[in-house]
């Protein structure tokens, strides 16, 4: 099974995800990334602030989800 990275920025604050995490597919990896965004999207903060990239074990990136009127949207998925 592949691992994914899940990396958290916001404004100038970024969160490396050195560890990554072993899931089934790219699906899930897409399910956790929302899942993150959704629960940090309850502090209260600006639109487009918060990003979740998800990239494999190559460092190359799959997945950008990002808050966009208050919801969570892909923004860039490979």
């Amino acid at each position: 099974m592949p691992r994914f990275f899940f990396d958290v920025s916001e404004k100038s604050e970024v969160y490396h995800d050195a560890q990554g995490i072993i899931l089934p597919s790219f699906g899930a990896a897409k399910d956790r990334a929302l899942a993150i965004v959704r629960k940090l999207e309850t502090i209260p903060r600006a639109d487009d602030d918060l990003v979740c990239t998800v990239r494999d074990v190559g460092g190359h990136q799959l997945l950008q989800i990002r808050i966009q009127a208050g919801k969570p949207v892909v923004s860039r998925e490979n």
